[in-house]
């Protein structure tokens, strides 16, 4: 008696290149165990002083200097925004490219940014950044946009 083993539909993957676009995706935190503001807390050195005022709870007016558009965050969001921008460029040279690339699209006020972009920044082969944001596994919310 043969037993036929049955036949699986190849799952179709959208393929990353280098003009894929990439941010954090907020959700990813909520539905996982881990807390973001946690997270930063106890692995990159923001002091928890500085974002212990009732920023948290405050909203901050952001201005995009190169479409003029106002959008609203919470004060954390804004603290942490501010911080990476100010970053020496050896951060992020030196930490995991994974926590480089997060603290990255932070600081670019999470605007979606290509691979090539973060590898240009990053200073690291783009093929490297595509390996590791592209693959199947989500690190630290950071998901490819597909549209």
């Amino acid at each position: 008696m043969s037993n036929p083993r049955p036949k699986l539909k190849a799952t179709l993957r959208t393929q990353t290149t280098p003009d894929t676009k990439f941010y954090v995706d907020f959700e990813w935190w909520e539905k996982s165990d881990l807390d973001i503001k946690t997270y930063l807390y106890s692995r990159l050195p923001i002091e928890e002083d500085e974002t212990s005022m009732d920023l948290e709870r405050e909203l901050i007016d952001l201005v995009d200097m190169q479409t003029g558009q106002v959008r609203q965050v919470d004060g954390f969001q804004y603290i942490v925004q501010a911080y990476f921008r100010q970053m020496p460029k050896d951060f992020l040279r030196t930490t995991s490219m994974v926590d480089a690339a997060f603290c990255t699209l932070l600081a670019n006020a999470n605007e979606p940014m290509s691979a090539q972009e973060l590898a240009d920044v990053l200073e690291r082969p783009v093929d490297i950044v595509l390996k590791t944001l592209g693959g199947p596994r989500i690190y630290q919310g950071i998901r490819p946009v597909f549209e």
